[in-house]
């Protein structure tokens, strides 16, 4: 039995990622662009669909994702912030889906395992909002039920999904790996990963 049935992935991807410099989820790793590791690891993890949301650099995000059983969506408005994106997301989705995991392009850490932890925990206990915790530290991917799906779909400016999160506190996932709080976001962040990568 699959126990990701009904939970979809959702690939944030519409940022014009102004702090690289450059489009980061196109920079290489391990032989493909960064961006690939967030969809093989949805893929292969079971979720269905995963959807992509792109914005800046869409084209160019669709060629390094071309071959892999993707859905994208077309954010217009990215700039007005990552709500949009959100909100684009949640739209796409079948609406047979009873939950979604949004992912971020620029998390390398991400493991099949995790999504698996998160999937399974979900198909027991069905909370509203389960999220990953390093210790303290809250981060993503952070799955939702179908029933915050309005609620995301209300909001509105650059915060993204946490702005919900007072009215929805996340069940933890206490995580073991802190590599999991790590993101590309600068040109440093890119060197840590790969001279991480090639020890």
């Amino acid at each position: 039995m699959n126990l990701a049935n009904g939970v979809a992935g959702v690939i944030l991807a519409a940022g014009a990622a102004s702090r690289m410099g450059q489009p980061k989820l196109l920079l290489p790793w391990k032989g493909e662009a960064l961006i690939c590791h967030a969809a093989r690891t949805a893929l292969e993890t079971g979720l269905d669909p995963v959807v992509v949301v792109t914005g800046a650099g869409g084209l160019e995000i669709q060629a390094a994702l071309a071959g892999l059983d993707v859905r994208f969506v077309e954010n217009p408005d990215w700039q007005a912030g990552q709500s949009t994106s959100v909100r684009a997301g949640i739209n796409a989705l079948p609406l047979s889906t009873q939950a979604v995991i949004f992912l971020l392009g620029d998390q390398p850490y991400v493991s099949t395992d995790l999504i698996q932890a998160l999937v399974q925990i979900y198909a027991q206990t069905h909370p509203a909002i389960l999220a990953p915790y390093v210790g303290e530290k809250r981060t993503n991917p952070v799955l939702f039920d179908v029933s915050v799906f309005e609620a995301l779909r209300g909001l509105r400016g650059d915060a993204g999904a946490r702005t919900i999160f007072a009215q929805y506190p996340p069940t933890p996932l206490p995580w073991h790996d802190d590599r999991l709080l790590f993101d590309v976001d600068t040109p440093d962040d890119y060197q840590r990963l790969l001279r991480s990568s090639s020890n």
